[in-house]
């Protein structure tokens, strides 16, 4: 992941809070680079600062992270827990991710999936990102609402998504925004 995002074709807003990061962290760790101070202000920053500086009164709740509006194919590739035994139609359905988060994702999709239902699903990034591979993760049916006659809206919430996956996710998302950061400034 390192390799794929360069600190210096950030915008300039990102650099600056991550220079004030990096200063603050190099007083602890003197072996701090800039490029590790990215990632760890990416890790544990990146959602409130976006949420505290662009997002001012335009949220609707309180959400963990930062939630990027994208329209990129998802598929479930596996029911682990169904919350009731239509589910089983659930298998290798496909649907459009409305939004994203490294806590989980919004589809919509032509089937219904109950709430609480455990999900394997694969995010293709590669549709959006070519230099991505797909993303498999665990994930728990958090939200199902019917939009209109025959399509629903899925909230999921990851349960487990790990190591290069993880990578993936992160990167997709960093990329996106640091790439559109325009569109979140008022």
């Amino acid at each position: 992941m390192k390799d794929d995002i360069k600190y210096e074709k950030l915008s300039q807003s990102i650099k600056s809070e991550i220079n004030k990061y990096y200063n603050k962290e190099k007083k602890k760790n003197s072996g701090l680079t800039i490029e590790d101070a990215m990632f760890r202000w990416f890790d544990n920053v990146f959602d409130k600062w976006i949420a505290k500086t662009y997002l001012k009164g335009r949220l609707k709740d309180k959400r963990k992270y930062f939630r990027l509006d994208i329209e990129i194919p998802v598929r479930i590739t596996k029911t682990l827990i169904e919350s009731s035994k239509e589910e089983a139609a659930a298998l290798d359905l496909v649907g459009t991710i409305q939004n994203i988060s490294r806590g989980g994702l919004y589809f919509k999709s032509k089937n219904h999936i109950e709430i609480s239902s455990i999900i394997m699903i694969k995010i293709d990034l590669s549709s959006a990102d070519r230099k991505l591979n797909d993303v498999e993760a665990l994930a728990m049916v958090i939200r199902s609402d019917k939009l209109h006659k025959n399509e629903f809206g899925i909230g999921l919430m990851f349960s487990s998504i790990y190591d290069k996956n993880k990578e993936n996710l992160d990167l997709f998302i960093f990329r996106n925004v640091a790439h559109h950061m325009p569109l979140y400034q008022k």
